[in-house]
């Protein structure tokens, strides 16, 4: 009973350090262009000459929902309408969903002006 004791904080503290490794990386990504995120959204908010268009509709909504998987989506489909999907995939690449939120906040509130804010 004595050795089992022994090995269950080595075990813990391994599982407490694998799971630390592997969170890490995603815990310190961030957004690569976060400027021509913002402008994109804006972009994609300002196309209204199609009817059919509903990616205004879906960021509005998942920023009102905080929902960044709808933004995320429908920006996605914007970025292919508009032929900048490779691009899209460029600035978007270790943009977590609350980022995603924040600066499509920002563009809907205060307009592509703001943008410039973000450095590159």
């Amino acid at each position: 009973m004595a050795i089992t004791q022994g090995k269950m904080p080595f075990v813990f503290g391994m599982v407490v350090l694998a799971t630390l490794l592997v969170a890490a990386p995603a815990a310190h990504s961030a957004c690569r262009s976060p400027k021509n995120i913002c402008k994109h959204f804006d972009d994609c908010l300002l196309r209204t000459s199609d009817p059919n268009n509903k990616d205004a509709d879906g960021i509005r909504a998942g920023v009102t929902a905080r929902n960044g998987q709808i933004v995320l989506a429908s920006a996605e489909t914007c970025a292919r309408d508009l032929g900048r999907k490779q691009q899209w995939d460029k600035w978007a690449r270790g943009c977590s969903e609350l980022e995603f939120v924040q600066i499509a906040k920002v563009g809907l509130e205060l307009g592509k002006v703001h943008c410039d804010r973000y450095s590159q």
